[in-house]
Parts: structure tokens; sequence; C-alpha cells
């Protein structure tokens, strides 16, 4: 049973998320988390592959929100079909041919096997987005097949801790008007400026805007991440925040090849003043 008083702000259950998803915080949530403030409700307003959400401590109330269909279709199906899901997942071969025969066709009507065949796909795809094509991942140094069976294996304890979690599928504006209060936090990993094409519904300017402009004027608590592009550093300009260096790469085929790891940095903007963080100022 999951615990909601907790001297630590990780989940102690050590549940995951195993959605690849792009821009996901699978490498960076435990250095994420110990920036969250003290909440009563806990929002994240992309939730993308919620994997901060899946790693820190339960809130009292927590909700998990994203635009994207298929995202929130296939939390749905694992909550209420996690079996025969898990089961269906199990049986499908990693398999090149079956993946580009796949990947060509449009996604099912019905739900159940949407969610099937979009989390193969998901877990199968170089480039874990949604909105663009890309191609099948495989390595002489990995085993896509273990990594992809490892991956099944663990949406029972996923489906657990979904299981006090409220899904919504709202425009992020109006998520963030319904759930807003004093004693609200907003974890807010939006599509990344000059990246929103690999994202489903794109994100403009004035999204972008529109985002900074809510954010600037709420009752709760935000933590807000992006690159460090010039265009958002003006937005939250004042602001305080701290930086976090990642490496990445950008495929698991380059990876094979022995290319070396890209440095990128994370910004974390907070509207909020408590907490020991080592912050600068703009």
């Amino acid at each position: 049973m999951q615990s909601f008083s907790t001297n630590s702000p990780f989940n102690t259950d050590k549940p995951k998320s195993t959605l690849r998803y792009i821009g996901g915080k699978g490498l960076l949530a435990k250095r994420i988390i110990p920036y969250i403030p003290e909440h009563y409700t806990y929002c994240e307003v992309f939730g993308g592959g919620g994997h901060v959400l899946t790693q820190k401590a339960p809130s009292k109330v927590e909700i998990y929100n994203d635009i994207d269909y298929d995202l929130v279709n296939f939390l749905m199906m694992l909550r209420s079909h996690r079996d025969d899901l898990i089961e269906a997942l199990v049986s499908i071969p990693t398999s090149r041919h079956l993946y580009e025969t796949w990947a060509k066709e449009s996604l099912p009507e019905d739900n159940f096997q949407r969610a099937v065949i979009w989390y193969y796909l998901l877990r199968q795809m170089i480039i874990p987005s949604n909105n663009i094509p890309s191609g099948w991942r495989s390595s002489k140094i990995k085993s896509t097949a273990i990594d992809y069976q490892n991956s099944i294996r663990r949406l029972n304890d996923f489906e657990k801790r979904l299981r006090t979690v409220m899904i919504e599928r709202l425009d992020f504006r109006e998520c963030i008007l319904r759930y807003d209060s004093p004693e609200t936090f907003f974890f807010v990993d939006s599509p990344y400026y000059g990246k929103s094409h690999y994202y489903k519904g794109n994100f403009s300017e004035k999204d972008f805007r529109d985002l900074a402009d809510l954010l600037h004027n709420i009752k709760g608590k935000c933590l807000v991440t992006y690159y460090g592009h010039p265009f958002i550093l003006e937005l939250y300009k004042g602001w305080r925040y701290t930086t976090l260096e990642t490496k990445v790469v950008s495929t698991i085929t380059k990876a094979s090849k022995g290319e070396k790891k890209r440095t990128e940095t994370e910004y974390l903007f907070m509207n909020f003043e408590e907490g020991h963080i080592p912050l600068t100022l703009f």
C-alpha cells in the first residue's frame, strides 16, 4: 500500500513509468524531485511519460494531464485492462518487419487494440514521438527485445502507482485554471521550444506565451523545465532558477556506433522561495 506520510521525497515502492516519450524525464527525475516544495495537490500539466509523478512520493491529490489522446488512452487501458494488455504485449515479437508494417498503418479505432499497438510502436521506435516517423530500434550491443519485454514486466507496478492518480486530457490552460489553488504544485514539462513538431498538436509561440502568462499569475507553486533558449529565458525573466547538466545521445543507433554524448543544460524555473536550493538569478 502506498504511504502518504514519508520523510523521503521519493516513492519508496520504487515504481517507474515504462513510457518512452520525447523529452521524458526518466533520467532527470531523481534530480528534479528534491526541488518539489510542500504541497497538497500535485498536477503534471504535460504528463508525457510521467516519470517524475511515478518516482516521487505520493501526494494527497494527484493529477496527470496530457492532451495526447494515445498517451491518455494507454493509461486508461492499463488501469482498466491491465492483465489483458500485458498478455497481448508480451506475445508480440520484436521485429523490424512488424514494426515497419504497423508504423505505416493508422492506429485501430478500438481503444484496447489501439493501446497495444501504440505502446509496441513507442517502445520499438528510435525517436519516441507520436508525431513524426521514426526508424526501428536495433543495436549490436543492446538487445531491444529484452528491453521491450522488461518494460512489460514493469507495467504491473506502473499500474498500481496510477491507482491514486486522476487522469485528465485537458488543454493546459483549462488544466491550470481548474486545479490552481494555494496548496497546488504544478510540474510543467511542456514541449521544448523549437522542438514542438515532435509532439501531437504542436505548440505555437502563442502557446508558450499563454503558458508563461498563466504561470505568472497562479495561486499555487510551479516548477517549469526548459532548455535555455533566449525566447524562454525572456518569458521567465526574474524567476528563480537552477540548471542541471545532462549527457544525452540522440538515438540508440548512434550510441551503438560509439558516438559521444552531448551535454544539454536543463533549466528549472520556480515561482517559490522556500527550500535549500542552490539558485541564481537572471
